[in-house]
């Protein structure tokens, strides 16, 4: 282990021993980004892959830059807010107590949504032609965001999920009711599954874990820890589909890894981490061939339909400068050095740290379901920032709008 590592996970202790604090906010967005990096440059410090090289000066300039860029955004936030009336955990508790949600318009919106998954799902099975957990080839998943509109709506699990799962909290009367909206989840999740979108699930059980969190005791720590397991296993296990011990070593010795053999199913979780990374670091050396905002504005580009003409005209490469084409992600911040460089590392992360901090504020100042719900779907978003950039999927800003009206419609009457 070298001396960054050593810092990067003494850095992460020291920020992991403030969840000791009694009143302390555990969904704190700066305590969770500074984690979730500390991890992450940590872990690619390892070095274990021999694809894994040498990081330049310029490419830990950008990379520092870039992370101290949005925590300066969160940080400003919460300077603006520092002297005003921020409410601590258990006030916020016991405001969400005292609300209340129209339970029979949360009913009736819960038909309707998945009577729309399911038609959607429908189609999109009749125009692609194939089920990918049935497919020879599972990685072709994401072939089905490719039926526009149809495809969007089978992203939908999020709202779908988190909705039904409150409803179980506030709805107590009809046994009846609530075994519909049992078999509503359970169908969702299920059609879900066959079709890989493991994010979409994760993405719901996050929100779900904010909404317990700020809203009810029934978060302790115990279930927190089943559920991150349970989250870690959801994300591990998909990803590792029908994938043996065989397939193991193959993905460990194209992966060029030094540790032994014995631990080769280590391997996918060591280089999803690491290679994220690495491929950021890799990218912003190489990359000199700008496209002034259509990676930034891509889910609106992609709402009105220029973004692959638009891909096609410019020649955008899909995956520039990787080290190697098993792993093709890059950390959610590339793409904004794709479109304006230094510049885009500079400023885009600064926005969007003011933008999530604000949302986060919003909830400590005036809580509510709809910015419970927003917050938590940026703490997602924040939680793999090492990983995609989930604010340039269109799908998931349509799933945080839909939890948003969702949210509004159904506790508008008592705000």
């Amino acid at each position: 282990m070298n001396e960054i590592s050593y810092i990067s996970f003494t850095i992460l202790f020291l920020v992991s021993l403030t969840f000791l604090i009694r009143r302390i906010d555990v969904f704190s967005p700066t305590r969770l980004f500074i984690i979730v990096w500390s991890f992450a440059i940590g872990i690619t410090q390892l070095k274990l892959s021999t694809f894994q090289k040498n990081w330049t000066m310029f490419s830990w300039i950008m990379l520092m830059l870039t992370l101290l860029s949005f925590i300066a955004g969160l940080f400003i936030v919460y300077s603006l807010n520092a002297d005003k009336n921020i409410k601590s955990v258990k006030e916020i508790r016991k405001i969400m107590s005292s609300k209340t949600i129209d339970v029979d318009l949360l009913y009736k919106i819960l038909l309707i949504a998945f009577l729309l998954y399911l038609i959607s799902y429908l189609i999109s099975f009749l125009i692609m032609g194939f089920i990918p957990a049935f497919s020879p080839r599972p990685e072709i998943r994401t072939q089905w965001t490719g039926v526009f509109a149809v495809g969007l709506i089978t992203h939908g699990l999020p709202p779908i999920m988190f909705f039904a799962s409150i409803f179980f909290l506030f709805e107590k009367k009809s046994k009846k009711r609530r075994r519909v909206v049992f078999l509503i989840a359970f169908l969702t999740f299920f059609l879900n599954l066959l079709v890989l979108h493991r994010f979409d699930i994760v993405y719901w059980l996050v929100v779900f874990l904010a909404y317990l969190y700020y809203s009810t005791e029934k978060l302790k720590f115990s279930y927190l820890l089943l559920i991150i397991l349970f989250l870690v296993g959801m994300v591990w296990g998909i990803s590792t589909f029908r994938a043996s011990k065989f397939i193991a070593n193959i993905i460990y010795h194209t992966s060029g890894m030094k540790f032994s053999v014995k631990y080769a199913i280590f391997t996918e979780p060591y280089m999803y981490f690491a290679m994220n990374v690495e491929n950021f670091i890799h990218g912003v050396e190489k990359y000199n061939k700008f496209t002034l905002g259509y990676f930034t504005f891509n889910p609106l580009l992609s709402l009105i339909q220029l973004k692959h003409p638009l891909e096609e005209y410019m020649m955008i490469a899909k995956y520039p400068h990787l080290i190697t084409a098993n792993y093709n992600t890059y950390t959610m911040f590339f793409e904004w050095y794709r479109d304006f460089g230094i510049f885009g590392l500079a400023f885009i992360p600064f926005l969007w740290g003011i933008i999530i901090s604000s949302t986060y504020y919003k909830v400590r100042e005036n809580p509510s379901l709809p910015a419970i719900v927003v917050y938590g779907g940026f703490l997602f978003v924040i939680i793999f920032s090492f990983f995609v950039n989930m604010l340039g999927w269109l799908h998931f800003i349509f799933n945080l709008s839909m939890l948003y009206l969702i949210a509004k419609l159904i506790t508008r009457k008592t705000e």
